[in-house]
Parts: C-alpha cells; sequence; structure tokens
C-alpha cells in the first residue's frame, strides 16, 4: 500500500480495517517514573524525547505507524496505579513482514514498559504482552492475556477491557511512513540509537 492511500484510510473508524487485514499493535515509551515506579519522575520533555525515539526504532524496522491520543492505566493492580493520557503509537504491518509483535515485544523492554498490545491479522483478538521485570508490572514479564475482542464505541474511539482495564484510543493526531530514502533510512537508524536524555537535554535547549 502507497502512504497516500494509508494517509486517505486512517481514521479512528478505519484503523478496524487495517486490523482485519494485517497484524497491528500498540506501545508507548511513556512512563511516569524510571526503573519500574522507583526511579526518579519522568518529565513531560523527557517523555517526549522517549517517545520520538521509539517512534524511529519502529519505523526503523518499515512499519506504518499511525500516532494516537490514548489512555490507560499504569501499574495496574499496584498501589501506585494511575490513569494515564498519552501519545501511542499504532504500528501497522502493512508489508505483511511477520515480525510486528517481537519487534514491539523488543521495544517494550527497552523502554520499561509493563506491556504492548500486539492484534493478529483478523482483527478478532488481542494480546497483551509483559515486557518488563517489575514485580508490580502487569501482566508479568512475557506473560501473555488475551483480550476480549476489540470493539468501536459509539463516538468511533478504539475500545478494548480485560478485567477492568481500560485502553482507548481516541484521536488520531499524525500519520507517519517508513523512511524511503537511504539517507532518510540512515537519520532514523541514528536517532533509533540514541539516548533519550541527550535528546530530552536537546529539545530543552
Amino acid at each position: 500500500m502507497k502512504f497516500n492511500e494509508y494517509l486517505n484510510e486512517s481514521s479512528l473508524s478505519r484503523l478496524r480495517k487495517h486490523m482485519v487485514e494485517h497484524d497491528t499493535g500498540t506501545i508507548t515509551a511513556f512512563r511516569s517514573t524510571e526503573d519500574c515506579g522507583m526511579g526518579e519522575k519522568v518529565t513531560k520533555n523527557q517523555n517526549r524525547a522517549r517517545n520520538k525515539i521509539l517512534l524511529a526504532g519502529i519505523r526503523k524496522n518499515g512499519y506504518f505507524v499511525t500516532k494516537v491520543k490514548g489512555s490507560f492505566i499504569e501499574n495496574y493492580g499496584s498501589d501506585n496505579e494511575i490513569e494515564v493520557g498519552e501519545e501511542v503509537y499504532f504500528a501497522n504491518d502493512l508489508n505483511d513482514k511477520g515480525n510486528l509483535k517481537n519487534k514491539l515485544m523488543e521495544l517494550g523492554e527497552k523502554f520499561d514498559q509493563d506491556s504492548i498490545l500486539f492484534m493478529p491479522k483478523g482483527g478478532e483478538s488481542g494480546m497483551l504482552i509483559g515486557t518488563n521485570h517489575c514485580p508490580d508490572g502487569y501482566p508479568g514479564y512475557h506473560k501473555v492475556i488475551k483480550l476480549m475482542n476489540p470493539v468501536f464505541g459509539k463516538k468511533g474511539e478504539f475500545m478494548t477491557k480485560m478485567h477492568n482495564r481500560p485502553f482507548v484510543l481516541k484521536q488520531i493526531t499524525e500519520i507517519v511512513a517508513p523512511p524511503s530514502t537511504n539517507m532518510g533510512r540512515l537519520g532514523i537508524s541514528i536517532l533509533a540509537d540514541s539516548d533519550w536524555r541527550k535528546i530530552s537535554k536537546i529539545m530543552e535547549d
């Protein structure tokens, strides 16, 4: 599929179509604190830097990405659980490479995420896969929780819920294609391997 076709098709009401035709998944690099909630508080600028590097990592692997405003509960089931609104990436394996799940798990682990959400082609099921070793992380490292069928609400937002743990995609903000030139691929590769702390300092300057 060409990027222009994907651009024209991508809206909350049409994400379902992509879920049926290709493997898809969602991920973010946002966290409230470092080191399983035991470290320092992560600032908004730092989270933006983390997400910038995460996006480069997804694009580096040739996936189309839709940026979506999302909401979920971080540290679910613990004393410090909190509902978090953040920018979430909806990754689409439009070229049917077949390795999206493993790449999202790898990136989820890199950014110390409790989990990633993966939806196999067909759109009839989803799975929450744990990607960190935090003792209070949900569902637990490499544990897989099958979710109820993803559904679309009356206002068009995508939502799935498991044991009252909601995950909602509310609004598309941007659609990004993988790099199409050698220089673009080189730049994305360099950014994907960067230290988010250094990037956040550059963003603050």
